[in-house]
């Protein structure tokens, strides 16, 4: 589980979000069935800046490959991390930019 309910900032009209990660053949989000207001994020293939968040903050609600799961949050964990500092960089950029009315498609 991730998001609002995790960080302790969902609101009654919150929806609840899931992630989870498949050994092989990830199916689509779309494609699984889940209750109302529930949205499911699948961690293969996913963003780093997705990824990486739910492998630090998410909470775990059900785990029936714990080395694998182990392996792939060290891993994701290891790669967000290291990338964070640049990726904020390159958005404090971005922004900055974008307050000062540049735009990199006039630069």
């Amino acid at each position: 589980m991730h998001g609002s309910h995790v960080a302790g900032s969902a609101r009654p009209e919150s929806d609840l979000d899931v992630a989870a990660w498949w050994p092989s053949d990830p199916p689509a989000p779309w494609d699984v069935p889940l209750p109302d207001g529930v949205d499911l994020l699948v961690l293969n293939g996913a963003p780093l800046e997705l990824a990486g968040r739910v492998a630090l903050h998410g909470a775990l609600l059900f785990d029936d490959d714990p080395p694998a799961r182990v392996a792939w949050q060290a891993q994701t964990r290891l790669v967000y991390l290291d990338e964070e500092d640049r990726q904020r960089a390159l958005d404090r950029i971005f922004f900055e930019g974008r307050a000062s009315g540049r735009s990199s498609d006039r630069d």
